[in-house]
């Protein structure tokens, strides 16, 4: 089962925002990203937060939606605690819309909610108007899609024998540490990249600029 999360980071546009709706079996309002759905009037499946930074006459006009509401004094974000929800509702994919922007606290904290899910058994993919942002631990193939680059970065100790084939810029048996930027800015060519290694986790950023 699929499903989108729209958090309270950079809003997605249009497009990006309808496209991965319509993508989803169900969808996920975590507090600010209620703003999304308000702004192209689609009514989410379960709004969920601490709704203290909400307009309240957005509250008002999604009152007749059942919601979940914590307390502003927690442990967990609220992204955090939507993602926990989609997979609790038995999502194995997940698109995270509003996951990026100004607060690069927020972002970090997200970027490890990818590697929660992964330990989950879940797919979950970061998705802005220019990035996709998603972690592997095992050798999968990379499809190009609309995005021009692709960058890769351990999000382990090391990432151990780390092949990259059929890119612009080829690897062969690297031990690929925390904060190497060799894997950084490379580009996709016609076919799709080969991202070959024995062990350790990967995030990989896809960039359209």
């Amino acid at each position: 089962m699929k499903c989108v999360v729209v958090a309270g980071g950079a809003k997605p546009g249009k497009k990006t925002f309808i496209d991965a709706v319509k993508r989803s079996d169900i969808s996920i309002a975590a507090d600010k990203g209620l703003e999304v759905f308000y702004k192209y009037n689609i009514i989410p499946d379960i709004i969920m937060g601490d709704f203290d930074s909400v307009d309240k006459n957005i509250l008002d006009y999604f009152k007749n939606i059942e919601k979940i509401k914590f307390p502003s004094h927690k442990d967990e974000t609220d992204s955090a605690i939507a993602i926990e929800k989609a997979i609790e509702c038995g999502a194995d994919k997940i698109l995270f819309l509003g996951a990026t922007g100004n607060r690069l606290d927020h972002l970090f904290a997200n970027i490890g909610l990818l590697k929660f899910a992964l330990e989950k058994g879940v797919k979950c993919n970061i998705i802005d108007e220019n990035n996709k942002i998603f972690m592997i631990n095992k050798s999968t193939v990379l499809n190009k899609s609309d995005y021009k680059y692709f960058s890769l970065q351990s999000f382990s100790d090391c990432v151990r024998n780390l092949s990259i084939v059929n890119a612009k810029y080829t690897l062969n048996n690297y031990d690929l540490k925390m904060g190497d930027g060799i894997t950084i800015s490379n580009e996709f060519l016609d076919k799709p990249v080969e991202v070959n290694f024995d062990s350790g986790i990967l995030i990989v950023f896809y960039s359209r600029d």
